[in-house]
């Protein structure tokens, strides 16, 4: 019988969830951060019966999970479990044994924590995967809406840069250059000086504010940002950094990004740029750039963090997956989210009371 613990070591939990091929939602630094921004997190670890409930070693570690708790009307509460549970596992036909046993543990934790039900993104693709839809459904899971991105786009960077500006559209080459020749330059945040942070912090709020009017989008409070770039700040240790980067012409940022780094991978979170100077071509010498710059510090991979599913040219992220699209890159698609009942009765009012409001 598997055994669950809360784990309580944070380089052995980011180095299972690199081994075994996991992201940044995942990993510790991502679960501080959900705490300083007011949301109680749960951090377990599901070992085999032949792990010493004190022991932290981890080598019988046979999954990992991390959710953040979100409350619902009269009391009640679900779990989120962002891209996880992570499970070690080799072949489909040894892992899926594994999985079930991990569903069926999942499952005791979630009753134990009172949970009506659980959301889950599963870190798996869409098809060729080692689990697949059909066996989330065999499971008793219900398909929802995505939290987070399920579809995105990978640019590799194992090549030279002259070999990644040639799997560019010609377009997007066209505008790095046009960016560099209006003499655009691309700097970091000042995180060596707190007055100076807070000014870099100020304008990726305005450009941010302006970017989210014009493409009518909805952003996070500003807290949330602010949270993001000190808690996760590439000057402290950590297994999950974020960079807060701008494009700007002279002293004024025109465009700006938050990126993550963690395991092999940078990914881009959250951009904004400036309507006034959309003819500077800032945002594509800054995503170029950033690349570079992943790709010098022994980046493999550059996640732009989210496409409209199937190049849907009516879906409202279409222009941003046109701009992405043309950096190059590989789609990866996901399972998406999942819904796992943990307490029926509860579950059957909540899916009812849905369809009457947006909770």
């Amino acid at each position: 019988m598997l055994t669950t613990h809360v784990a309580r070591n944070e380089e052995l939990w980011d180095a299972f969830v690199r081994r075994h091929g996991g992201d940044f939602l995942q990993s510790w630094g991502w679960s501080q951060f959900q705490e300083a921004a007011g949301r109680q997190v749960y951090r377990f670890r599901i070992d085999t019966p032949s792990k010493e409930p004190t022991a932290e070693a981890h080598e019988d570690t046979l999954a990992q999970f991390l959710l953040v708790m979100h409350h619902l009307p009269l009391g009640a509460r679900y779990a989120y479990i962002p891209r996880g549970p992570i499970v070690a596992g080799v072949s489909r036909a040894e892992f899926k044994a594994d999985f079930e046993a991990c569903v069926g543990a999942l499952r005791a934790t979630l009753d134990q924590l009172d949970c009506v039900f659980a959301r889950v993104e599963f870190p798996y693709l869409r098809s060729g995967d080692v689990v697949a839809a059909a066996d989330l459904e065999s499971y008793g899971l219900r398909r929802v809406r995505p939290v987070q991105p399920a579809d995105t786009l990978i640019v590799d960077l194992d090549r030279s840069e002259d070999e990644l500006l040639a799997a560019m559209h010609p377009k997007t080459r066209y505008n790095i250059r046009l960016a560099e020749k209006h003499g655009v330059t691309v700097r970091e945040a000042r995180y060596d000086n707190a007055h100076f942070l807070r000014q870099d912090v100020d304008d990726f709020w305005r450009l941010l504010d302006e970017t989210a009017v014009r493409d009518r989008f909805h952003t996070h409070h500003r807290g949330y940002y602010e949270k993001m770039i000190d808690v996760l700040s590439p000057k402290k240790a950590g297994g999950l950094r974020t960079r807060l980067s701008f494009a700007c012409r002279g002293e004024e940022p025109v465009a700006g990004c938050i990126t993550a780094e963690f395991g092999d991978t940078v990914t881009y979170l959250h951009g904004a740029s400036s309507a006034a100077h959309r003819g500077l071509m800032g945002p594509q010498l800054l995503h170029w750039r950033m690349m570079a710059e992943a790709k010098k510090r022994g980046f493999a991979k550059y996640d732009f963090w989210g496409v409209a599913p199937d190049d849907n040219a009516e879906h409202p992220w279409a222009g941003i997956t046109r701009f992405k699209k043309g950096f190059g890159g590989r789609r990866e698609s996901y399972l998406g989210a999942w819904e796992l009942s943990i307490n029926p009765f509860w579950y059957t009012l909540y899916r009812f009371a849905k369809r009457f409001r947006n909770m």
